[in-house]
């Protein structure tokens, strides 16, 4: 009866302040999937929506403490609670210490991928999306003017500042492609309200470019989190491992996965460079783009029946992911593909996985051909992102607040060994994919490790991803740009996965002969926005609950 009472008081007492959170924040509403009323709102665009944030979240750990004991908790209640002081840690980390709130001024990440997710997601009628859209156009110039508000008394970082600049001038881009793919397909009313707002932002925009630039004049160098705060943002995410072990594990995959790379290639055609077997490879293409679009649909629907058949996780009929091909007035933000996950709250859970025709058909062969399209399968659909996310979103709204990247990128990067020792994947092409694939995220390792400790220079890791990832130096600039603002997230794709292998190893022998895969892999699926550390806690728990069972 305590146990049960002690649950309801946590239940309602997070449930409270998480609607004073979505109220505080209706952009992060909409990403769940709840739309009403928070479509139409902003959140606050000056430093005051995160220390709010953060007093809401001190104000709820303060009242679970005053009314509830953990231990008269249910197991999942503990894990939400935790979840909550872990989170609350890293937003003190974020905001005291990393401030990136004020040393990166582009607001088009916050402003521009909103709008995008409430254009590209279905989820009510594209009449009153577009409605909701025009509202918070209609919103924008307010909360442009706070945005600056952060940067009053800080030295922003000129690289951030400079991508700022471009990807602002792009918004208005975004914006007129919206109108020119809705006109004649939604009433008068609702147009004529959407093209008022984006013509009303206009200035705005112009003002905010102009600051800008003149806050370019007082930017600084310094981009490199550095040893100690990247250290320590490590630790916050309970790795278990530090910075030093990390970049080794880099240089250790690397090394052997380019002589794996070698091996196969060799085997494939003897004699021959790797560049030259990967181009045999991406040659064994469909011949048209509408045969990659329906190879891409069945080899999607192969997998989830492999999946099911062979018992490796569970799959919920009504968990459904639809291929189609990207819609022309998003392929040019989307030149190849992307997975458009379902909200937590959608019902049923569908997701759509979009795939961009090439402009130039000579090009379908590089990204579409066979093996790249079975190993995609695997990584984006089943049992990889789609499946995580369709199956992590039935848990509590508490476990979104956390980054557990390691899990949820490094799931998928399993999942591609996991289905070719299953006898999905046979052929050696596939596997060559693979390996090269893996070469850029042991890349990424070395990388992120080393641009985040400030001993890389961002030339040094541009050259770094052209010569051993192959990349183009355009794509690699890109990278490098994007790294330079998410320490800690590049490392987390082949590092997740060898988590992951490690933890599957420390089950198993807990377990002995009680140990199935499917059982690993359901409680990874069921939990897969967790960090590894707290994966742990649950297994460990399970383990507990079948030893008193039996």
């Amino acid at each position: 009866m305590k146990r049960m009472r002690a649950d309801e008081i946590f239940e309602r007492t997070v449930n409270e302040y998480l609607n004073r959170f979505l109220e505080k924040n209706p952009d992060f509403a909409t990403y769940l999937g709840l739309h009403e009323p928070y479509d139409y709102l902003l959140p606050k665009g000056s430093t005051d929506r995160f220390i709010e944030n953060l007093q809401l979240m001190e104000e709820l750990l303060e009242q679970l403490n005053k009314k509830v004991k953990l231990e008269e908790l249910r197991f999942e209640h503990q894990i939400d609670w935790a979840i909550l002081e872990k989170v609350h840690e890293r937003w003190k980390f974020d905001f005291y210490e990393r401030r990136i709130h004020e040393l990166n001024p582009d607001v088009s990440e916050e402003l521009g991928s909103l709008i995008f997710i409430m254009f590209a997601r279905n989820y009510a009628p594209l009449e009153k999306r577009l409605d909701a859209i025009a509202a918070r156009i209609e919103k924008m110039p307010k909360y442009l003017e706070e945005f600056r508000s952060r940067f009053e008394k800080s030295q922003p970082v000129k690289l951030w500042t400079q991508l700022a600049i471009e990807k602002t001038q792009n918004m208005t881009g975004l914006f007129t492609f919206i109108l020119q793919a809705v006109r004649g397909k939604v009433s008068d009313k609702v147009y004529e309200r959407l093209q008022r707002a984006v013509e009303n932002l206009q200035p705005a925009l112009k003002e905010h470019l102009e600051w800008l630039h003149r806050l370019l004049d007082k930017t600084s160098e310094k981009w490199a989190l550095g040893r100690e705060k990247f250290e320590k943002l490590l630790q916050l995410r309970e790795l278990g491992l530090s910075s030093e072990e990390i970049l080794q594990l880099g240089i250790k995959y690397l090394n052997e996965l380019k002589a794996e790379r070698e091996r196969l290639a060799n085997q494939l055609a003897p004699g021959k460079p790797v560049e030259k077997v990967l181009e045999m490879i991406e040659s064994n293409a469909p011949k048209t783009f509408e045969e990659a679009l329906e190879y891409t649909r069945r080899v999607m629907e192969e997998a989830r029946r492999f999946v099911q058949e062979r018992e490796i996780a569970t799959v919920y009929p009504e968990d459904v992911l639809l291929v189609e091909e990207t819609p022309a007035f998003m392929a040019p933000v989307l030149p190849f593909a992307a997975l458009m996950m379902p909200a937590k709250f959608d019902k049923p859970q569908i997701g759509i996985y979009l795939v961009t025709r090439p402009k130039d058909p000579a090009n379908l062969r590089k990204h579409l051909n066979y093996p790249s399209i079975r190993n995609t399968a695997v990584h984006e659909a089943f049992p990889g992102h789609f499946l995580q996310g369709a199956i992590s979103n039935r848990g509590s709204v508490v476990r979104l607040l956390i980054d557990g990247s390691e899990t949820v990128e490094g799931w998928a990067h399993y999942c591609e060994e996991l289905m070719r020792e299953k006898g999905f994947i046979t052929d050696l092409e596939t596997r060559l994919i693979q390996v090269n694939d893996m070469i850029w995220r042991a890349v990424r390792i070395i990388v992120d490790v080393k641009l985040s400790r400030g001993e890389m220079t961002f030339e040094e890791a541009v050259d770094m991803l052209v010569r051993e990832a192959g990349m183009s130096r355009e794509a690699a600039v890109a990278e490098v740009n994007r790294y330079t603002q998410t320490p800690g997230y590049p490392l987390s794709y082949l590092l997740g996965k060898h988590l992951i292998l490690k933890l599957k190893e420390e089950v198993k022998q807990k377990m002995g002969y009680k140990f199935s895969e499917k059982f690993f892999h359901d409680t990874i699926l069921a939990n897969g926005y967790l960090p590894i550390s707290m994966l742990r806690r649950i297994f460990d728990q399970k383990i507990r609950e079948l030893q008193t069972m039996s």
